[in-house]
């Protein structure tokens, strides 16, 4: 005989509760004093309560035809490096798309920087605004440099990180498919008729995607350039003097970088962008100028992010995973002035040589 489950009016009746009381202990709602929510948790175990999901499912898109409810704050944390407590590019475009999303589903989001500065918190003194805030659900930013928060303690929090922002400990992730990406974007300037493609990136940026740039690039070249094989250059700073030695060394037909820089470089000495050289950017969302470059869909990251992230609350998802799980999104390709189809162009250069002839 198959044994009833255990339902949520039976919880509330053992712990001398109401049932609204424990529903809302189990969304880990911060109007629920801490210790209750901590003993409904444990009652839940004990009594291996498992909610219905076909239920949840119809009273979840019940709750979805009304307004949310508003159900806690989300913690979003950013790292100063230089005293500032101003957002990277990159980074107000993951927040927009994160606190819109919070929103929908019933939650505020709010920042909290770690690093140097007035404005700052430390790890230690971050866990402990969090706790006493009733704040349970963390989402870490791409953090410019990657960070140690192994002394960080997540036992009583849900989180989530952006790219691969953590020396330790790991957590489940949400980042841009880099490798997928850059495979797409070799592939297309290839379509377009461009034949020798060369890589200029910053060592520090590639290695924390863990050398995924790099790794499209190379198997691209072995696979389809042999030929026209180009060293890339990667490196810590970058010159003038040495990316124009890296050009004239290479002659590249197009250049795929995190530094758009070097488009000032080159047009200073004389080479024609796009007319002589291409140029592709990384991200587009950092650009300087107008240019061609690759979205890599910041706001729809930080959505992303933030749905894995409530959800892990509403599973009752704490502390660090024994099995992490990695969630990635493809970029966008943007076209740019600094592009140019050298397909077209060929095919106009032979017309004109047949018009000269005739």
């Amino acid at each position: 005989m198959t044994e009833k489950p255990v339902t949520l009016r039976e919880v509330a009746k053992s712990l001398g509760l109401s049932t609204f009381t424990v529903s809302a202990a189990l969304k880990n709602n911060p109007r629920v004093a801490e210790k209750t929510r901590e003993r409904v948790h444990q009652e839940v175990r004990r009594l291996g309560y498992n909610p219905n999901p076909i239920l949840s499912s119809a009273l979840s898109a019940v709750r979805r035809a009304n307004i949310h409810a508003f159900e806690g704050t989300l913690a979003a944390i950013d790292l100063s490096e230089d005293g500032s407590s101003e957002p990277l590019l990159f980074h107000r475009e993951v927040l927009i798309g994160a606190r819109q999303r919070a929103e929908e589903l019933g939650f505020k989001m709010e920042v909290f920087w770690i690093g140097e500065g007035d404005h700052t918190l430390s790890l230690k003194r971050l866990g402990g605004v969090l706790k006493a805030r009733g704040i349970q659900g963390v989402l870490i930013l791409p953090l410019n440099t990657a960070q140690d928060f192994s002394g960080f303690d997540f036992s009583g929090l849900s989180a989530v990180q952006m790219d691969h922002c953590l020396i330790k400990p790991h957590l489940d992730t949400i980042l841009p498919d880099h490798y997928i990406s850059m495979v797409n974007a070799l592939n297309y300037l290839r379509k377009i008729g461009y034949e020798r493609v060369g890589l200029c990136i910053e060592d520090r940026r590639d290695r924390r995607i863990k050398n995924k740039w790099s790794a499209a690039f190379n198997t691209y070249v072995r696979q389809y350039s042999k030929q026209n094989e180009i060293e890339p250059l990667i490196g810590k700073v970058f010159t003038k003097k040495k990316v124009l030695h890296w050009f004239k060394k290479n002659q590249p037909d197009v250049i795929i970088s995190d530094q758009q820089v070097m488009v000032d470089w080159l047009r200073q000495s004389g080479y024609q962008v796009p007319d002589e050289v291409g140029f592709l950017r990384l991200n587009h969302s950092e650009r300087s100028a107008p240019c061609a470059g690759l979205d890599l869909n910041p706001q729809r990251l930080g959505a992303t992010a933030v749905e894995e992230l409530v959800g892990q609350l509403h599973r009752y998802e704490k502390g660090v995973p024994d099995y992490v799980k990695t969630t990635t999104i493809e970029a966008s390709w943007i076209d740019g002035p600094t592009l140019n189809n050298p397909r077209i162009q060929k095919k106009r250069a032979k017309n004109k040589k047949k018009k000269k002839r005739t």
